[in-house]
């Protein structure tokens, strides 16, 4: 029997690929208006996707509506409509679950994809930050609806959201739309063919206090097999100060400048899309050091998202040393691989910018040694990933499972590196 999924917006490349990869015998029927069906076989299973973004009450399949495409066709798409340009304060995440609310009024069980490259649960962590939970409030005003996400639920709170699922493969195609992060997959053949000047890289885009506090510290190591880096972009001017103290050892990404100079006014030169990180940051150093946007906490987290400076480094196969253990974790249970060589001790040092350096500086000490180490680990975890981002669908596997799967994860495994 075929399963229908009717998909409530117009078809685009970027986002049969979000839904319907890996999928095999497709068939398009799709017109000049981009409405219509494609057929096609997920692991032995027919299934239809049909593209139409009218809302309509068919029971003879399931119903999707994908957050970003409601952004990217607002234009088009005038069920969708979302009256602003920008999403910098967070105001497009309140109209969409608007709009959805009073579209989806009475109906159960569609499937909300909502892979929102934020965080959006945060009700039992130990933050306040009304963003999230003004996301958080808004999801659970759809709690009749199947929660897809790129947003990773332990299991310490996972029966508190039993209509949220994290899909991995989804979400990777996901930042493929929004940055094209498949480029650091290609980097990967660079990258591993490079005699890199350093043995460890800590740079510096959105500067926050704490990434400051680290770079200070790290400078003043005066090791010179330590690259220091910062970027002339997202540079907040109170703490652009904290840097004069070890500005000596630290090194400039200049982007802002004029003539031939000036990169600010390139393509993939955005918030996200930086070649100039692939192009300057990333040949300098054999291993690198990833500080992601929530690695300020101290306490551990009961729900996350990876951004793309994690999934890059695991796509382009770049040893890393993360600040805070949650990348760590959120990787070893979604690819149920063995913990990072150093997860233990970086786990002890969460959120604190000191006892970072102090760690880093022992471990530079047996440089050789660790980098083996942390190269072994990447080199197992990329190839994991790998073959689920080229075989699997996790939606699709959702879906053929009838949302039984409700990503419970299971425990970390002892290392065995």
């Amino acid at each position: 029997m075929t399963k229908v999924i009717y998909i409530h917006h117009f078809f685009s490349k970027s986002l049969f690929y979000k839904i319907a990869h890996n999928t095999i015998d497709r068939v398009f029927s799709i017109d000049e208006t981009n409405t219509g069906f494609v057929t096609a076989n997920y692991n032995g299973n027919e299934i239809k996707f049909i593209f139409n973004p009218i809302i309509n009450d068919n029971e003879d399949g399931l119903h999707l509506i994908d957050f970003w495409t409601t952004y990217f066709q607002e234009d088009i798409n005038p069920f969708y409509k979302i009256p602003i340009t920008t999403i910098a304060d967070n105001r497009i995440d309140k109209i969409f679950f608007e709009n959805i609310k009073k579209l989806l009024k009475n109906k159960k069980n569609w499937i909300i994809t909502i892979f929102r490259m934020e965080k959006i649960i945060c009700k039992y962590d130990i933050i306040d930050f009304k963003p999230v939970s003004d996301v958080e409030n808004g999801l659970n005003s759809l709690n009749n609806h199947h929660i897809v996400s790129d947003n990773f639920i332990h299991n310490t709170i996972k029966m508190n959201y039993p209509k949220h699922f994290f899909c991995l493969t989804n979400t990777i195609h996901q930042w493929n739309e929004i940055i094209s992060i498949r480029w650091y997959y290609e980097y990967k053949n660079i990258f591993e063919k490079l005699n890199q000047p350093y043995d460890l890289c800590f740079s510096i885009r959105n500067h926050r206090k704490n990434r400051i506090e680290i770079i200070n510290e790290l400078a003043q190591l005066n090791n010179n097999k330590i690259y220091l880096s910062r970027v002339d972009t997202h540079i907040n001017k109170k703490l652009y100060q904290l840097n004069e103290l070890s500005e000596k050892n630290i090194h400039h990404n200049t982007t802002k400048s004029d003539n031939f100079d000036d990169l600010s006014w390139l393509q993939n030169i955005g918030e996200y899309q930086y070649l100039d990180y692939m192009l300057r940051i990333l040949p300098m150093a054999k291993m690198h050091i990833l500080s992601e946007t929530w690695d300020y906490n101290q306490d551990e987290y009961t729900s996350q998202y990876l951004s793309e400076k994690t999934y890059g480094f695991l796509l382009g196969k770049i040893p890393f040393i993360s600040t805070h253990s949650y990348p760590l974790d959120i990787i070893q249970k979604m690819l149920q691989v063995s913990p990072h060589p150093f997860y233990e001790e970086i786990k002890s040092i969460n959120g604190n910018p000191k006892k970072f350096v102090e760690f880093i500086k022992i471990f530079m000490e047996n440089f050789d040694r660790n980098y083996k180490l942390c190269k072994e680990w990447i080199e197992i975890v990329h190839d994991l990933m790998m073959k689920k981002i080229n075989t699997e669908n996790s939606l699709l596997g959702i879906v053929f499972d009838d949302f039984k799967n409700n990503n419970i994860n299971q425990p970390i495994k002892k290392s065995i590196i």
